[in-house]
């Protein structure tokens, strides 16, 4: 009973600790910055949006480029030009589509920008966008963007 009651202790003081790692995970950030929440927050949003999307890859997909060039929108309305930027995204949304956190890299063949800028486009952007998929639990995606977005739906 005593090696029980030990064990359920420390899980729960691991589990405190760990949601207090990904609470420290700020909403915008760099990739390779932040690397405790980040790993706690790629455990918690294990879920991916191939997942959610039944293992669709073209609805993956468009869903994926109508969130980019939603984005692409945001930032011309804030008279931020985002043409050559190439970037590597990391997405996290809550299970209601809202997004919870977006990491950022840019690549080496991406234009200069201001990254303060950037981040700030981002952060505005994800309070403003939900995602038009929902599921039970919370999901990620992982991929590269490049600016500006000329991908249009076809059907087959």
């Amino acid at each position: 009973m005593k090696l029980l009651c030990s064990f359920l202790l420390v899980s729960t003081i691991w589990v405190s600790a760990a949601t207090a790692q990904s609470a420290d995970l700020p909403p915008v950030f760099r990739l390779g910055q932040n690397e405790e929440g980040y790993e706690v927050a790629k455990q918690e949003y294990q879920q991916t949006l191939l997942e959610v999307s039944n293992y669709d890859t073209q609805d993956a997909f468009n869903h994926w480029m109508s969130m980019m060039q939603e984005l692409e929108k945001h930032a011309d309305k804030l008279d931020i030009d985002l043409k050559g930027v190439k970037i590597w995204l990391h997405a996290f949304w809550n299970a209601d589509g809202s997004i919870d956190h977006l990491g950022y890299l840019l690549r080496p063949d991406s234009r200069n920008v201001d990254e303060l800028e950037l981040a700030a486009v981002l952060k505005t952007f994800m309070k403003k966008y939900s995602f038009p998929v929902t599921s039970g639990k919370k999901f990620s995606h992982y991929t590269g963007a490049n600016f500006p977005i000329y991908s249009e739906k076809v059907d087959n």
